[in-house]
């Protein structure tokens, strides 16, 4: 594989550090859940947070494809092809 440009490195760094996020808040959620507090203010504010998460992350994903397009030199679209959910998660590329 040819040696990632910076953007793509740029990217995928944020990503990681987003992924890692991600994952220490699904542990304190899933503690707040152990302590029946699921009604809890703060519980639903680290639920909102982790959509937050999640949503850049699936925006980060994107755009590292939209750059690994415009890398290939000739992309022909700018359309960036995207993940299509099928009854049992993702079932492929668009």
């Amino acid at each position: 594989m040819a040696e990632e440009s910076h953007p793509i490195k740029t990217l995928t760094a944020a990503r990681d550090r987003l992924v890692e996020e991600r994952r220490a808040l699904a542990g304190a959620i899933a503690l707040g859940y152990r302590r029946r507090r699921t009604d809890d203010v703060h519980t639903n504010d680290m639920r909102e947070t982790f959509l937050g998460i999640q949503n850049t992350i699936e925006a980060i994903e994107r755009a590292i494809t939209h750059e690994k397009v415009l890398e290939s030199g000739n992309p022909g679209s700018y359309e960036v092809p995207t993940l299509v959910p099928s009854g049992s998660g993702l079932a492929g590329i668009n």
